[in-house]
């Protein structure tokens, strides 16, 4: 005897079109989790965001938590009277990368010297991701373009839900004395 096992609309879960459209890019979502954060790899990438251009390097996580480490470190040393090393440790302490990382998870050492990995739900799923960073960004806007290369920390953290756009590559930023006649006058090209 064979049973049949249909579900009723009132089984399925409530789709809520407003969480929806909230919901990051998994593709974008993916290539910041593989190549950025589990492979430590630089990716050239122009984002769309709050109607803005912003063209970078993709970094990971680990990356922009290390050089906001060493920025803390640095002021640290500056600001404190001889701080003890008691001192910078308890300081830097609170932006290591390892404890702060969302997407890979940190590795947790028994009392015994065996490390496992730490089981964040029932799925073992990892949480989802909620930022990217963008190292040495550009922001482009009509008629100018704003560098943050030469800022104490040069990484932009992006929340994922506020990209409304992207596309893999740098952006070209050429100023007005790059263009030659062919180009209607006043024009940028980005």
């Amino acid at each position: 005897m064979q049973v049949a096992t249909h579900l009723a609309v009132n089984d399925l879960p409530e789709f809520d079109p407003a969480a929806f459209w909230q919901e990051p890019d998994f593709l974008l979502t993916e290539l910041v989790s593989l190549f950025a954060n589990a492979l430590d790899a630089e990716l050239g990438i122009t984002l769309m965001v709050g109607g803005a251009i912003v063209s970078g390097s993709l970094i990971g996580e680990r990356a922009y938590l290390k050089a906001v480490n060493g920025l803390v470190k640095r002021l640290s040393r500056e600001m404190l009277d001889k701080p003890t090393r008691e001192d910078l440790e308890a300081i830097t302490g609170v932006f290591e990368p390892d404890r702060l990382v969302e997407d890979l998870l940190p590795a947790v050492t028994s009392a015994n010297g065996e490390t496992t990995e730490i089981e964040t739900d029932l799925l073992n799923q990892p949480p989802p991701l909620r930022y990217l960073h963008l190292k040495d960004p550009i922001l482009i806007q009509p008629g100018t373009a704003i560098n943050f290369a030469g800022s104490e920390l040069p990484i932009m953290r992006v929340r994922l839900t506020q990209v409304e756009g992207w596309i893999v590559g740098h952006a070209n930023v050429m100023s007005n004395d790059a263009l030659d006649d062919a180009f209607p006058s006043g024009g940028r090209i980005h």
